[in-house]
């Protein structure tokens, strides 16, 4: 410390004192901005830890000040600062923290630094996911940690603290309150979709790279282009086609799109007439491309939902079919493991009640039975739901565009630096930012990544 510095004592009174959220904003917070750094690295002449002296429930604006400093200068974690954050991110209070908006991203930052330092990513999880909802002020609202906390599931393959967070949609976007800028909103959902992507949540993916491609934009940032790509498979995945992306994109992404996008176009139009032998040359052709974005794990499992999808199809044709003749009606008659594989896809359709069929051994070479639907769909409670859908979907078309507006007046919104190519923005990604492929190509299942 500076001879001219308060002294530890002086520090640890003036923040006490500070007892309502009135004297935090007006006397607390214009007193610490104004501390040099060293100071909150300072001890008592006793060698007092000064976040001993202050509790982190009463004095959380403080606290989080010399925990930021402690998290920067730690080179790994111990049981003492573990402790430390947790009770911090556990008993904090989110009024006065979200005073401190850009320290509590600091604190984040640094918490995971040591953790990616220490290759232990996840010992930054569980605590950032708790804090997120500490500082937020109602469930949906996005944070300036929001991305970050996404960003290091991805890198550590652990989902589960963040699904309760990705599972409330963001409908608080209020960028003067937050400091959130353009970036955070698309990087979040960017990060997300990948997330349920892996977990094979492929509707959920959907909406979150659509809410990232059709984010409002003067020009097309690199994030909604690799989101576009990804929303193109996951959405084969989930419908076996593509869904029309909203009418109020941004003209500027949907032309970067027609010209960055075009293997994902093809594959598509290939995709949607459901050829197994057209998707397949597709899928070759396309391949170097897919194989350079990380996508080509989630190209691959098109293939087999390919199969699926048409062995629904034969459901509304056929009473009954050897599972050979389904082989080949399906386009595997050709594969050596054909029959085995397709037998395979129909338990597990049966099981996950994506078709009602028994299989019968009694044939050589086994027989499928298609049944219909025990459920006929015109019950009270079938309406009951069709109605709830219909008033959900009416309030998230409020929020959308509610949302549209203030990410228009994000900060950086307008900037265009630092762009790479036609039409795109000044969010030149970092390969870190979308690289991560997640496993795509190892299939696994989402128990083992849980």
């Amino acid at each position: 410390m500076a001879p001219s510095d308060p002294s530890f004592d002086e520090i640890i009174s003036k923040i006490q004192a500070a007892t309502d959220i009135t004297a935090v904003t007006k006397t607390l917070a214009p007193y610490l901005n104004n501390l040099n750094d060293p100071v909150f690295a300072a001890q008592s002449n006793g060698q007092a830890d000064p976040l001993d002296a202050l509790d982190p429930a009463t004095h959380s604006f403080a606290y989080l000040y010399f925990l930021v400093h402690r998290c920067k200068a730690s080179h790994g974690f111990d049981h003492a600062l573990l402790a430390k954050v947790w009770a911090f991110v556990t008993t904090c209070d989110g009024e006065q923290v979200r005073l401190a908006s850009h320290k509590a991203m600091s604190f984040a930052e640094a918490l995971v630094k040591v953790a990616t330092e220490t290759r232990q990513p996840i010992i930054a999880i569980k605590p950032l996911a708790v804090f997120i909802q500490r500082l937020q002020a109602s469930p949906g609202q996005l944070t300036m940690i929001h991305p970050l906390l996404a960003k290091t599931c991805l890198l550590a393959q652990s989902v589960k603290d963040i699904l309760p967070i990705l599972d409330n949609d963001i409908s608080d976007v209020k960028p003067q309150q937050t400091h959130i800028n353009y970036k955070d909103f698309l990087l979040y959902h960017y990060y997300g979709g990948m997330i349920y992507a892996f977990l094979k949540k492929f509707e959920r993916a959907v909406e979150f790279f659509k809410l990232a491609v059709s984010a409002p934009a003067e020009v097309a940032s690199a994030i909604q282009i690799e989101a576009h790509k990804k929303y193109v498979l996951s959405s084969l995945l989930q419908y076996g086609r593509v869904l029309p992306l909203p009418k109020y994109i941004a003209s500027a992404v949907q032309r970067t799109i027609k010209v960055q996008c075009v293997a994902y176009a093809d594959f598509a139009t290939a995709y949607e007439k459901k050829s197994n032998s057209a998707i397949k040359t597709e899928l070759e052709k396309a391949k170097p491309t897919f194989v350079r974005d990380k996508n080509f794990g989630l190209a691959k499992q098109c293939m087999e939902a390919l199969h699926r999808r048409n062995i629904q199809d034969l459901t509304r044709t056929y009473l009954t079919l050897s599972i050979e003749n389904i082989t080949s009606l399906i386009g595997l008659g050709s594969e050596p493991d054909g029959a085995r594989r397709v037998e395979g896809f129909i338990v597990r359709m049966i099981e996950s009640g994506a078709i009602f069929a028994t299989i019968s051994h009694e044939h050589a070479g086994g027989m499928v039975s298609f049944l219909d639907d025990p459920n006929q769909h015109n019950n009270t409670i079938t309406m009951d739901m069709i109605n709830t859908q219909i008033q959900k979907a009416t309030a998230i078309t409020a929020k959308l565009s509610a949302m549209d507006q203030a990410i228009s007046s994000m900060p950086a919104f307008f900037n265009k630096q630092g762009s790479h190519g036609p039409e795109q923005s000044g969010y030149p990604m970092d390969e870190s930012d979308y690289s991560m492929h997640m496993g795509y190509d190892n299939y696994v299942d989402e128990e083992s990544f849980l």
